[in-house]
């Protein structure tokens, strides 16, 4: 899903449409992101919703896939490359359609498994709960909860390994 067809890119590079490569990047490069201007943007119309496609860095894979599912102009789902590596590695989710994601997924060390969960369960735009796989076995066996949503950590959890050693 991170590799896509550079044929399919909407945008004519040598017109002044916002993303083609005459145009002024000013907002882009000195963005908080530091991202440079996008190489380009399509966007899909598929079974009643909407797909945005986005390639900000020009090397022709997908840095942001963006979803919004029943098209009322609220992203679902968000799929992101995080490192630049042509991998979309990092998952967004906003389950109420708040505008707000609700849990991210990533996978640090592109393996094609999930490393890290972060969720926000009482909606306050902070995580509330995190799950990391700290050796990369496909398992999460540390948590760390925040169960009286004050922001500070309240339970940490971590599953033993019983092959360790001292």
């Amino acid at each position: 899903m991170s590799e896509w067809d550079s044929s399919y890119l909407a945008s004519d590079q040598d017109a002044t449409d916002g993303f083609g490569s005459n145009d002024d990047p000013a907002g882009f490069a000195d963005g908080p992101a530091g991202f440079g201007a996008p190489h380009s943007i399509v966007e899909l119309d598929v079974d009643g919703g909407r797909r945005l496609i986005t390639d900000s860095d020009g090397d022709g894979y997908a840095d942001l896939v963006a979803l919004d599912g029943d098209h009322d102009g609220v992203i679902e789902t968000a799929y992101h490359d995080s490192d630049g590596d042509g991998r979309l590695d990092t998952t967004m989710r906003d389950y109420d359609e708040d505008g707000v994601a609700d849990q991210l997924l990533q996978d640090v060390n592109g393996d094609g498994r999930t490393d890290v969960v972060a969720s926000d369960v009482n909606n306050d735009g902070r995580a509330d709960s995190v799950s990391f796989d700290t050796n990369f076995d496909g398992r999460m066996d540390a948590w760390v909860r925040d169960t009286n949503y004050d922001g500070l950590p309240d339970t940490t959890t971590m599953r033993s390994n019983p092959y360790a050693t001292n």
